[in-house]
């Protein structure tokens, strides 16, 4: 099969690549610390931080079936596993911008999907335990789905399902919205529901043992806070003007990446036709005609695509969090995408592009050797006195902690509380039921909790990433 054949020699090859520099254990390494918690809310089958990410946490359970190294490897695997697929996918992506009846030159593959797989953003994420990766393959598809004639409900199905992977995917709602006949948005719509089923799983999710449940989603309203991310909407657009010059620098190889394809001839893409079949004064998109006046500006799909990859850019930039740069993974695929005229006019000289990527990435990408955190966990957890309380500073600390004790089964004794997450009265419910014999949980106050409850137990304060920064 002529799909078979572009996409199995690119995914394997990328998955063989992957595999050479694949962590071994959890690591805190390219912005991995929530590796942790997802982990432990894949294989408790729990609910991690808002939107929840149900369908990470469905399949993340399968990964962690597989009989294959520790827990966290299986996980790492799968985000290996997913981006590989997704640069198949890229590979694969309709033509569409051929002219029609054109065909590739004989035993010419597409190479814009290992474009993406060996850029350093890219090939960071898909070695350690995180969301990103199964949502770059769920956006590839919607796209491969949107650009190569596939039925209007599965297109949004993968739209919707996408969205249960991360919300950013909320961006590619404009371009479907202009590729999809207005006549067809209800049958895109209807698949976009569909595919946003997995959040009605939250609920059902929170009731179990898992120690990882954020939020109460058991009512609308306390549902709809998890899915629709509210803590974190603070940080949309909120970057402030004294960082915007250091984050501009850092940021500028995606820039020289755009402004090369500009000066090579990607100016004529965006002001061009479109692409699609014209005839008879209509516009033929998906075989579906939609009437276009002339008279009408009438934008093409590259104009659309490059329009949501800004809608990209300009989110991920203004997103004030140290992390925010790994929110433009979704827009560097559609930058491999507009880039595929240019790797065509290549022709096997387009090899070398991802060659040279592979090359100068190996080494800074190789996590092989990386032991992770465990050495570490594994003495504070060894030395902590028997039934004592351990008390975290945040995030990283917490989130290794249960995956240490949760998923490998690291003293359970020991009972673990996050001083950051005490000022939610749903963490603090969570903590009695799975701790009956704590006191004072029904306030707000870590000193009185600790007073109160030291009484009776030992009591610790934790800190795993102060640990790694010590000799």
């Amino acid at each position: 099969m002529p799909f078979l054949a572009k996409f199995l020699p690119i995914a394997l090859l990328v998955l063989g690549i992957y595999l050479f520099t694949l962590p071994p254990d959890l690591t805190w390494a390219n912005f991995g610390s929530d590796g942790g918690e997802l982990i432990t809310a894949a294989f408790t089958l729990g609910v991690p931080h808002p939107p929840g990410y149900p369908t990470y946490v469905l399949l993340g359970k399968l990964a962690s079936l597989l009989p294959v190294g520790t827990v966290a490897f299986r996980l790492n695997l799968f985000s290996a596993l997913c981006v590989a697929l997704a640069a198949g996918v890229v590979s694969t992506t309709r033509m569409w911008w051929l002219p029609d009846g054109q065909e590739l030159p004989p035993g010419y593959l597409p190479i814009a999907g290992l474009l993406l797989a060996f850029t350093p953003l890219v090939w960071g994420q898909a070695l350690i335990a995180e969301v990103y990766g199964l949502n770059l393959l769920l956006v590839a598809l919607f796209l491969r789905a949107l650009l190569g004639q596939r039925p209007y409900l599965l297109t949004g199905f993968l739209l919707g399902l996408s969205l249960t992977t991360h919300l950013t995917s909320a961006l590619l709602l404009p371009l479907a919205l202009a590729l999809v006949p207005p006549r067809q948005w209800l049958c895109l719509g209807l698949g976009l529901l569909v595919g946003l089923t997995p959040y009605l799983l939250l609920p059902l999710l929170a009731r179990g043992s898992s120690p990882v449940v954020w939020g109460d989603p058991t009512t609308l309203t306390d549902w709809w806070w998890l899915v629709s991310a509210r803590i974190y909407h603070a940080n949309a657009f909120a970057l402030p003007p004294p960082a915007w010059l250091s984050r501009l620098w850092g940021w500028a190889w995606v820039l020289a990446v755009v402004a090369a394809w500009l000066a090579t001839g990607g100016w004529r893409q965006l002001v061009g036709q479109p692409q699609f079949p014209v005839a008879n004064g209509q516009w033929s998109i998906h075989n579906s005609p939609l009437t276009i006046n002339h008279s009408q500006f009438i934008i093409s799909p590259t104009s659309c695509l490059f329009f949501t990859f800004c809608l990209y850019l300009l989110y991920a930039f203004f997103y004030n969090t140290p992390d925010a740069v790994v929110l433009l993974l979704p827009a560097l695929l559609i930058l491999a995408l507009l880039l595929a005229p240019a790797l065509h006019r290549l022709r096997y000289w387009g090899w070398l592009l991802p060659l040279a990527l592979l090359l100068l990435n190996f080494s800074g990408q190789n996590l092989r050797g990386d032991v992770g955190i465990r050495p570490y966990a594994d003495q504070l957890l060894r030395t902590a006195p028997e039934n004592a309380i351990l008390l975290t500073p945040g995030n990283e600390t917490i989130f290794a902690l249960w995956y240490f004790q949760a998923v490998e089964g690291m003293r359970p004794d020991l009972v673990l509380v996050d001083e950051n997450l005490f000022a939610f009265a749903w963490y603090r419910a969570r903590l009695q039921v799975q701790h009956p014999h704590l006191r004072f949980l029904a306030e707000d106050d870590v000193a009185q909790f600790l007073q109160e409850n030291g009484r009776f137990w030992p009591v610790l304060r934790i800190d795993l990433a102060e640990a790694l920064s010590s000799p």
